[in-house]
């Protein structure tokens, strides 16, 4: 079964609530995997987009949305 991994920069100059958007991130991209060789996370401010290649999109990308806890 495919897992994914996180890296992450310097833990001392991340925001708090990092820690559990990154595990959020790890899982929904573990789970894409099933349907794509890769997933990529996007990290911002507002959270984290996840894009990975989909049949179902229009344009071949499929994108997932997570939002940063509060």
């Amino acid at each position: 079964m495919p897992s994914a991994s996180a890296r992450t920069g310097n833990t001392k100059k991340r925001p708090a609530g990092t820690d559990t958007l990154v595990r959020k991130a790890e899982a929904a991209a573990t789970g894409l995997l099933d349907q794509s060789e890769r997933v990529l996370v996007v990290y911002d401010e507002g959270g984290a987009t996840l894009y990975y290649e989909s049949d179902d999109a229009e344009d071949g990308i499929g994108r997932r949305i997570l939002p940063r806890a509060s």
